[in-house]
C-alpha cells in the first residue's frame, strides 16, 4: 500500500508508482486522472482500477492537498519471470 500526498498544481505520471496492476482510493482532495486520453474528476471515496499496461497521469489542479491511497499488486507476468 502506497500513500502519496499531492501538492495544489503538482502531476505523477504512471511509472513513478510502479508498473504492475493497482487500485487508486481517494482519501481528500479532487485529483483528475488522465487515462487513455481520457480525464476523470475523482473525490473522497472514489477510487479507480487500473492494469499493469495502462499509461496514466494524475494531476491536482486544485488549490488544496489531494491524498490518494494506492493498493499495488504484483503482475501475474512478473512473478513468472522473476523465477520461483
Amino acid at each position: 500500500m502506497l500513500r502519496t500526498e499531492m501538492e495544489p498544481g503538482s502531476a505523477l505520471d504512471d511509472h513513478e508508482s510502479g508498473i504492475c496492476p493497482v487500485i487508486h482510493f481517494i482519501s481528500d482532495g479532487s485529483p483528475i486522472f488522465i487515462v487513455a486520453n481520457q480525464c476523470g474528476d475523482l473525490m473522497p471515496g472514489d477510487s479507480i482500477a487500473l492494469r499493469s499496461d495502462e499509461k496514466y497521469r494524475i494531476s491536482n489542479p486544485a488549490s488544496s492537498r489531494s491524498v490518494i491511497l494506492s493498493i499495488l499488486f504484483k503482475d501475474s507476468e512478473q512473478e513468472k519471470s522473476g523465477g520461483q
